[in-house]
């Protein structure tokens, strides 16, 4: 049973087959590419990035006072 016009799009409702196949396709697609994520191995990833990029703007600050400070 195919309930979509020629366009492909499907809007006779929600129980149409071909469009509750799309929408497994999509979520399998999602799952499958969030299950290789660590969060605490990101949150750590994340939490060393900031502190680098802090270190730079601290040196940073630091070197323009000490050459244009009094």
């Amino acid at each position: 049973m195919n309930c979509c016009n020629a366009d492909g799009t499907c809007d006779q409702g929600k129980d149409c087959p071909v469009r509750k196949q799309r929408i497994k396709e999509v979520n399998d697609m999602y799952t499958k590419a969030t299950q290789d994520i660590d969060p605490y191995v990101d949150t750590i990833g994340e939490f060393r990035t900031l502190l680098a990029a802090l270190l730079v703007i601290v040196g940073l600050v630091m070197l323009t006072f000490a050459i244009w400070g009094k």
